[in-house]
């Protein structure tokens, strides 16, 4: 039992991580840390807000979160152009301060449609900074830690998480004005952190002229993965990973491997059915818990603190899991923990066992997270060229967008029309024909640098 305490403490894991990593990625972390916490005080809440304060349907909850979304889904790839264009550091500075700037603007107004058109402007303003903060992790770590370095931000954000939901039920008894400004004053100090301590991590532009950076020197030696050729690519193409099988060469069981642009296409596809899905816990079911199980906004608060502490205490050593393993059949495990999550709160029925059915829901969902979202984010980052890793995050953001705005107004409208079971059930069974799509996909992708030219499992 103290060997496993040992393996498991994120302490630790962070002490050995300092000695593994670059500066930049404990700048990142530390901010994420202070943001999380920022957003954390309000949008556990926000659909809470809309519908208990505002009079907004559902439906119409679901509407205004997925207005961000949709506008996200170009927001994305324009920062993730900018971040290869100008530079990772100017491109997060900027869309934090002007994130902060509408959160707390959020907080001034009192009617739906206002509220409405600032959520559309946070998705102008929020979302760039996603692919440039990913391609610097992808600048200066090796290909076979990053599931490890996107896993550390991971678990700073979840510190955030931990308190704010909490803090937030607290202060919104002062007034939802006072919640939203209190976050956006928070997440401003972001960008304190991010001018103080980040340096610019995009190849070519480092403090030393002349000197290459850890992205220009493992890009020559053709840590990119794959390496999907494009506009803006190296002169010199890198080379095959030593593990990476001949063409036309079987994998996996046999199967015939995929070019990486037609592996990201259908990638892309898969995730925007991820975050669709994955979405409605986030969005959906605090509405419900609320309107139809009768759960408080500080029981939920805690509840949702819950995805904090789990993602704290176990992210680190879930990465460290994907990193010898097949990435899209990893992610296939995570949609299987996220189905489970939404057929327990399906088939609980009633008030009575409501607070073990969302504690048991939020659990796995939480395992979903961690064996997806870090490890689609390295899934991406190896199949892009060095010069392109800015613009190929932001591919995935607007995945991650398409699939955001697409979740929670179809959820709402189902909330809706058919309260109940019925969104939870549909929801399940979308997790499952994910997870297959994804181990479909897992075993056509030729084993990347990491896997050391084994099949994995």
């Amino acid at each position: 039992m103290t060997v496993l305490r040992e393996r498991l403490a994120p302490t630790r894991r962070l002490r050995e991580l300092r000695r593994e990593f670059d500066r930049a990625i404990f700048v990142l972390a530390a901010g994420d840390l202070v943001a999380s916490f920022g957003f954390s005080l309000v949008f556990p809440f926000l659909t809470i807000y809309l519908t208990a304060e505002l009079g907004a349907t559902a439906l119409a909850a679901g509407a205004v979160v997925g207005l961000y979304a949709v506008v996200s889904i170009v927001s994305n790839a324009v920062g993730g152009w900018l971040a290869d264009r100008v530079g990772r550091k100017p491109v997060m500075v900027v869309s934090i301060i002007l994130t902060a700037a509408t959160v707390a603007a959020m907080g001034l107004v009192r009617d739906l449609a206002w509220v409405a058109a600032l959520t559309l402007l946070l998705g102008l303003v929020d979302p760039p900074f996603v692919p440039a903060a990913r391609a610097a992790v992808a600048d200066v770590v090796p290909v076979e830690r990053r599931p490890r370095a996107y896993g550390l931000l991971a678990m700073a954000s979840s510190v955030g998480w931990i308190a704010g939901p909490s803090v937030g039920a607290g202060l919104s008894n002062l007034g939802y004005g006072v919640l939203f400004v209190t976050a956006g004053v928070i997440i401003a100090g972001y960008a304190v952190i991010l001018v103080v301590g980040l340096r610019e991590t995009r190849p070519g532009i480092h403090p030393a002229a002349g000197v290459p950076g850890p992205a220009d020197v493992a890009g020559q030696a053709g840590e990119g993965g794959p390496g999907i050729a494009g506009e803006g690519a190296p002169a010199l193409p890198a080379a095959p990973p030593a593990s990476s099988p001949p063409a036309g060469a079987a994998v996996r069981g046999g199967a015939r491997p995929l070019g990486p642009r037609r592996i990201l296409a259908l990638f892309l596809l898969l995730a925007v059915a991820v975050h669709a899905a994955s979405f409605q816990w986030v969005v959906t079911l605090p509405i419900h818990a609320h309107a139809r199980l009768d759960v408080s906004t500080a029981t939920w608060g805690l509840l949702f603190a819950l995805n904090g502490i789990l993602i704290f205490v176990f992210q680190l050593r879930v990465a460290s899991l994907a990193e010898r393993r097949s990435r899209p059949r990893f992610m296939a495990v995570g949609m299987a923990w996220y189905g489970l999550g939404y057929l327990v709160i399906g088939i609980v029925p009633g008030t009575d066992l409501a607070i073990a059915a969302l504690a048991g829901t939020v659990v796995l969902a939480t395992l979903g997270e961690m064996f997806v979202f870090p490890v689609e984010t390295s899934f991406v980052s190896e199949l892009s060229p060095p010069a392109l890793r800015g613009r190929y995050q932001g591919y995935l953001g607007a995945a991650m967008g398409l699939g955001s705005a697409i979740g929670p107004v179809a959820g709402g409208l189902v909330l809706d029309v058919a309260p109940g079971a019925t969104l939870w059930l549909a929801t399940a069974a979308t997790c499952a024909g994910i997870a297959a799509g994804l181990w479909w996909l897992g075993g056509r992708v030729p084993p990347a640098p990491d896997e050391g030219g084994t099949t994995p499992v």
